[in-house]
């Protein structure tokens, strides 16, 4: 018995750690795809089209690139010809013998295509159509007021403030914008009854961590969903409208964490977070997978644009330089500011690395 219980962990830890190495390479091959199809509109040579790191598991030419499918599945990349000043010669497929303006779009091409895979994501999801809670009240909490008002569990709440609430998220947006009173419009037992409701606040952390003061009742849904769906031009505007609001989320989110108003530990997690994160998504199904997906794609997209040696907008940050300058860069000082953002990137992930594991790691041992 116990053996068979251990061969079902493994299984589902292995399917978890599946569904996290197919989550992250269709990100990578996303993002290198755009560095691909960038370099082939310029007539730059691509060398190496590489999924992974380290030793190559399945390697296969396609015309004169190598496809590369590596040992170590946590990133990718692609190899242009004359990429760098050592291996230039001076041939017009080369990377380095193109205009400022080329190179520029070959590297943001990279990003635009996380954003894209991001944008038909969602796109797709508002279509199959979004899981959202119902305003089935799932549980009254001891102690607040919706208890001493006579809100009881099971009670489906149609109403806030004469407002009609199709799902939770609604209820929860109506209750906040509240300020002395709530009168909730609930169907009990096949009965209309109206409940009003002083509400309290509390202390809470909000999406981005920081500590925010918020209206609440004392309830909470329970596990009865919905699904929505919105029809194909809808969904598509719909998709838009995600992506720019988790670019200012994320965009956010990564400013209180610089300015120290959100700790780090808080605010980044790297592949064992992910992983984690992935793990409890896969339990809601693939609609939450597709979701996470997306934002994770977003969030690469961002983050691939900071002006870091090593990442795509370091890359820019040179050509912009060379833009007013009229001329590159000297190669001495473009090593030394590339590895003073290689050794931060690589002390940034150690540092992630290490919180991941104090963070997570306990919660994906079951402890």
């Amino acid at each position: 018995m116990g053996k068979g219980k251990d061969r079902r962990v493994f299984a589902k830890i292995m399917l978890n750690f599946l569904i996290f190495i197919v989550i992250l390479s269709v990100l990578i091959i996303s993002h290198e795809l755009g560095h691909f199809i960038a370099a082939r509109l310029s007539k730059i040579k691509v060398e190496k089209f590489a999924i992974g790191f380290g030793p190559p598991l399945i390697k296969f030419k396609v015309k004169e690139t190598y496809i590369l499918i590596c040992l170590i599945p946590l990133g990718g990349y692609v190899k242009l010809a004359g990429d760098t000043k050592s291996e230039h010669k001076g041939f017009d497929y080369e990377f380095l013998s193109k205009p400022c303006g080329v190179k520029a779009r070959e590297v943001l091409f990279g990003p635009l295509f996380n954003y894209l895979l991001a944008f038909f994501i969602f796109w797709g999801v508002f279509v199959l159509g979004c899981p959202y809670p119902t305003t089935l009240v799932g549980k009254v909490l001891d102690g607040y007021p919706a208890k001493t008002a006579g809100i009881r569990k099971g009670d489906r709440i149609l109403e806030v403030n004469g407002e009609k609430v199709d799902n939770w998220l609604q209820l929860q947006e109506k209750i906040k914008k509240s300020k002395d009173k709530v009168v909730f419009t609930i169907l009990r037992e096949g009965k209309i009854v109206k409940i009003k409701v002083v509400p309290t606040k509390e202390k809470m952390q909000d999406i981005l961590g920081r500590k925010r003061e918020r209206v609440v009742v004392g309830i909470s849904a329970s596990s009865e969903v919905k699904i929505v769906r919105e029809n194909f031009i809808v969904a598509f505007f719909k998709g838009g409208e995600r992506v720019v609001y988790l670019t200012w989320l994320v965009i956010q989110g990564l400013f209180l964490t610089i300015t120290g108003r959100v700790p780090l530990k808080e605010a980044v997690a790297g592949p064992v977070g992910i992983y984690y994160i992935t793990q409890q998504t896969a339990k809601l199904g693939g609609i939450a997978l597709l979701n996470l997906m997306g934002i994770l794609s977003v969030t690469l997209g961002i983050i691939n644009l900071f002006p870091v040696p090593v990442l795509d907008g370091g890359h820019l940050f040179f050509f912009l330089i060379e833009k007013i300058r009229g001329k590159p860069m000297s190669e001495k000082w473009e090593n030394l500011i590339t590895q003073i953002g290689l050794a931060l990137i690589i002390s940034l992930a150690i540092l992630v690395f290490y919180n991941d594991i104090i963070r997570f790691g306990p919660k994906i041992l079951g402890r």
